[in-house]
């Protein structure tokens, strides 16, 4: 170096400035250095000057070293660009080599630097000469062994004879072959499936015609036969008369971001259609509350006419078979109020299984396994019953022809391994409940769709198809997972897993039917439908209580600050315009903590997950009810029973 070395350093901190002059100058290196820091500068230097290295910090606050070398590339290839940065990782580094750094010195490490420079110095003359001599394509493979060695993804040089000539550490991973064993083997032969040998032999043949794009994804095998997704991208290498010597293939193994994506996409199909489903089924039981209420009292008013009670009576039964429907629309799309109590998941099964042993039928073998340790749940005890009703009937459905059913409950820790494999599921300690039947079955597709609502491969006269996406809608709903095991020909086996806590189960109280009884207190009903608060206010009133109306929560809250002497309860909507029933009455029980409460509820969508969750004790009515219940509710609540 008889002449001063013209260097360019992007560096913003001049103490690391000046650590670098004195690294250069304590190594004989004899340099004009011409120092920036922001990209402008870096521009006019580099625009205007000449330099024989580029010397650059990795973060800069108004650049960074990626931009610069970008820059540096386009304007200046033939420069050596080295990175000296102090917070450069082992992924930073290698994105900068691959990107076309020369190298890079950790500013730890400055005793680095002038070997770093005087060995890029010397490659950069190397190129100069190889360009002289016409090699150019020695030097690219040369530089590409040295890129593709520390690649993460896999990188494989095969030429025109489908012999492989480059394996890197990376492919060793992804396929499972040494580079001893890779190298000169057909790439055909070594990570395309037998089957496809003869459709993927014409695939690189288009390859090198260059007739095919530069990514595709293609189903390929490892050493031990897994078949596995890769994403692969190419890039043609070519001598300098542009004949075609070799292609550089680079893939990564995409098996699992492809099950995900596609875990993703159910999830999403399925929360669309919770949405509408729970939207429907909302308006509909505001509907149906009024069908039903009105029907009750037309009722009391036609005691002597046997045909227009009879008419009556089919209105009330098809209002019934309507609710049915809405409430299990309402537990897939995850809007049902939930009561939950401590359960034993254990007990429940067992006293559901004396019913369902006689309902599946004699050609049935039934069978449990009821683990004793099977640990409490904190759940609502009519939806656990829901998901194994549903649970059972499709596996009798399944098993037409006769076979077993195995009904199972037990505790289950997932560790750290399990959840690697089923990424949608969290670790902890669940109850488990199992159901297994050896029926015919399902394929991938019927899997895929199986939670779906009104999704049936079953007969038009076999049911609505809503009762494996019930049971999605409450597994979800109690925070839970659901898994499904299932091939053609060999039975189905559903899993369900929900949190298990540290606590004994409550004991069941038995309730005893009253009869309608009604009373002289002043209650506060709020419901933003009129029709129902006209209906509720109506029942009231008509057996003696003194009704306070409000269409939305902020009313319900003005209401009783006017009348808070008198009210005795409120019955409130769980979500309403403005202000939600449960946030109303937040408000009212800081003025007046003993006052009694009654939550009614049909769905809101755009309520979140958490208003449809009742603190434990709370009274719950919900629609479509009649004149009957709200009565009984009321007294219910007011008596403090």
């Amino acid at each position: 170096m008889d002449n001063p070395l013209r260097i360019l350093h992007l560096e913003d901190d001049p103490l690391d400035r000046e650590l670098v002059e004195a690294n250069l100058a304590e190594g004989g290196v004899s340099c004009r250095i011409r120092h920036v820091e922001t990209r402008e500068s870096f521009l006019r230097a580099i625009e205007a000057e000449e330099f024989d290295i580029i010397l650059a910090d990795y973060s800069l606050p108004a650049f960074d070293g990626l931009t610069a070398l970008e820059i540096a590339r386009r304007k200046r290839p033939e420069v050596p660009f080295i990175f000296v940065s102090g917070t450069m990782g082992e992924d930073p580094a290698i994105e900068t080599l691959t990107s076309g750094a020369t190298d890079y010195v950790l500013k730890q490490k400055l005793s680095r630097l002038v070997p770093a420079l005087r060995r890029a110095l010397a490659e950069a003359e190397n190129r100069k000469d190889l360009v002289i001599k016409g090699r150019a394509l020695h030097d690219v493979l040369h530089r590409l062994q040295l890129q593709i060695r520390f690649m993460p993804l896999a990188c494989v040089v095969w030429d025109p004879d489908y012999r492989i000539r480059e394996w890197n550490p990376a492919a060793e991973t992804i396929f499972g072959w040494s580079e001893a064993e890779a190298c000169g083997t057909d790439i055909r032969k070594l990570i395309v499936p037998p089957e496809e040998h003869g459709s993927r032999t014409v695939l690189f043949e288009k390859i090198l015609a260059e007739d095919v794009g530069g990514r595709t994804i293609s189903i390929n095998s490892t050493k031990s036969g897994k078949k596995i997704s890769c994403e692969w991208f190419r890039t043609y290498l070519k001598d300098e008369a542009g004949n075609l010597v070799g292609v550089l293939s680079m893939t990564n193994d995409i098996t699992e971001r492809i099950r995900l994506e596609k875990q993703l996409q159910t999830t999403q199909r399925m929360e669309s259609v919770g949405t509408l489903a729970g939207g429907i089924a909302h308006d509909f039981n505001n509907a149906l509350t009024g069908i039903i209420g009105y029907a009750d009292l037309l009722r009391m008013r036609l005691a002597g006419d046997p045909k227009a009670l009879a008419d009556l009576d089919e209105i009330s039964r098809a209002a019934e078979r309507a609710a049915t429907l809405t409430r299990q629309l309402l537990t897939f799309a995850r809007r049902q109020v939930v009561e939950p109590v401590n359960l034993n998941l254990r007990d429940v099964v067992k006293d559901l299984m004396r019913f369902f042993a006689k309902v599946v039928g004699e050609q049935i073998e039934v069978k449990t396994l009821l683990a004793p340790d099977t640990p409490t749940i904190r759940a609502d005890r009519g939806q656990i019953e829901q998901i194994l009703m549903n649970l059972i009937v499709n596996a009798r459905d399944a098993l037409a022809g006769g076979g077993r059913l195995l009904v199972e409950t037990g505790e289950v820790i997932l560790e750290d391994e399990y959840i690697r494999e089923h990424q949608y599921m969290e670790k902890g300690r669940y109850a488990l409940l199992g159901v297994s039947d050896t029926g015919i079955g399902m394929d991938e597709a019927t899997r895929e769709r199986v939670f779906e609502p009104f999704f049936t491969t079953k007969g038009p006269d076999k049911g609505t198809g809503l009762g494996l996406s019930v049971v999605y809608g409450i597994v979800k709903q109690h925070n839970g997972f659901i898994n499904l095991y299932s091939e053609p020909g060999k039975g189905s086996t559903f899993k369900i897993y929900i949190p298990a806590i540290e606590a004994a189960p409550d004991v069941r109280i038995a309730v005893k039917t009253e009869p309608i009884r009604g009373g002289s207190e002043t209650i506060l009903l709020a419901e933003d439908e009129e029709p129902i608060r006209a209906l509720a206010e109506r029942i009231l009133k008509e057996i003696g209580y003194t009704v306070l109306t409000a269409g939305d929560g902020e009313e319900a809250v003005e209401v009783f600050r006017r009348h808070e002497e008198t009210i005795s309860l409120a019955v409130l909507d769980v979500v309403m315009p403005k202000m939600s029933g449960k946030a109303a009455f937040e408000t009212i029980h800081k003025v007046n903590p003993l006052l009694k409460v009654i939550f009614m509820s049909g769905y809101t969508a755009n309520a979140i997950h958490q208003s449809f969750v009742l603190t434990a004790g709370l009274p719950y009515l919900s629609k479509p009810f009649g004149p009957g219940s709200l009565a009984r509710k009321v007294r219910e609540v007011l008596d403090g029973k």
